[in-house]
């Protein structure tokens, strides 16, 4: 079926682009919205003041179809609050929160609810680059919130706590601000990719129960070379693509858009890579349309090798062109900082 495009403003200029977008991103918003006013009249949430509870996934990146799953995070971003916690509490609120979702209709809970755990904003901060922010997951917990993340719960303590992370990544910047870049914070992006990564070659050297299995490794393998490329190096794109340093504010605009948004912005920055987001956009449509299935229908999909491997091609040549336009990137500064990007990526 011919892929259809429409027509919208992106900041001062107009867009033609798949209309799969605006669908995903209309349904999206509507089932964020009903879930946060769900979770935000339930008692459970009120009783533990001091919360926050955000979403990431396709539902944060505003791409989601009705067969999405929904990843929620929860933050105390007062030390107060995160003190006076009771336990009980807490299991009230998870079990809410488990209510709400099934009542949605969402597909249950990774990992049999594995991830329903509080963290606190102190702790993200207090670890950031220690062995712990890998151990107790604050270094995934973080780079979501900065990468992709939709508040559910607690508008003001996300804003505060997404604020503060982002504060600390510019902790060098009062010494040396006429020389300042935030290369940390690229090369932590730079590093949450490379974890999933690893993390997905050491599931796969795990050995498989069945075929099944094995064909849920190929489709969690698949969407990473698509929408987690996407949110990483959409980031590091926008990133790249700012005529000056970015000042925090910049950074906190940017984490407040949604990966293709942050896509949109370079081409408003950079008119002439326009050609190369648009590569980009147009290859991710495909996988949008790709994945609007049961897990069950796109497990059954990797069981020809043939309709695989040229699945898995399609994965590269997306990663092609987004080397391509990260290249364009840099290389539409001047000869001095051509390389410079693709420098502090590699080394």
């Amino acid at each position: 079926m011919a892929r259809q495009y429409c027509r919208r403003h992106s900041y001062d200029w107009l867009v033609v682009e798949p209309e799969i977008f605006a669908q995903r991103a209309t349904y999206s918003a509507l089932r964020v919205e009903e879930l946060r006013r769900r979770l935000s009249s339930r008692p459970e949430t009120s009783a533990l003041p001091g919360l926050t509870v955000f979403c990431a996934g396709s539902y944060a990146r505003m791409e989601a179809s009705e067969y999405s799953d929904i990843d929620l995070f929860f933050v105390y971003g007062d030390p107060d609050g995160a003190s006076s916690r009771s336990n009980i509490d807490e299991i009230r609120l998870f079990s809410a929160v488990i209510e709400t979702a099934n009542n949605m209709g969402f597909p249950a809970f990774s990992n049999d609810g594995q991830y329903l755990c509080t963290r606190e904003c102190s702790s993200i901060l207090e670890h950031m680059g220690s062995p712990a922010d890998d151990s107790l997951n604050l270094f995934t917990l973080r780079m979501l919130l900065l990468l992709e993340s939709k508040c559910l719960v607690g508008d003001g303590i996300f804003d505060d706590v997404q604020r503060r992370v982002v504060s600390a990544y510019y902790r060098d910047y009062p010494d040396h601000q006429a020389t300042f870049e935030p290369w940390f914070l690229i090369n932590d992006i730079g590093r949450f990719w490379k974890t999933l990564l690893l993390n997905y070659e050491h599931k796969r050297n795990q050995p498989p129960e069945h075929e099944i299995q094995k064909n849920k490794q190929k489709v969690r393998n698949f969407k990473l070379k698509y929408s987690r490329m996407t949110t990483c190096f959409a980031t590091i794109a926008a990133l790249a693509s700012l005529e000056n340093s970015p000042s925090e504010e910049q950074i906190l605009q940017i984490v407040q858009r949604t990966p293709r948004e942050r896509l949109d912005a370079v081409r408003v920055s950079l008119p002439q890579v326009a050609e190369k987001v648009r590569a980009v956009l147009d290859q991710y449509s495909w996988f949008l349309e790709q994945t609007a299935q049961t897990e069950e229908q796109l497990r059954s999909g990797f069981e020809d090798k043939k309709h695989r491997s040229e699945r898995f091609e399609r994965a590269n040549n997306y990663g092609d062109a987004m080397f391509d336009l990260i290249s364009a990137i840099g290389e539409s500064r001047d000869s001095a900082d051509s390389n410079r990007l693709l420098r502090y990526l590699v080394i």
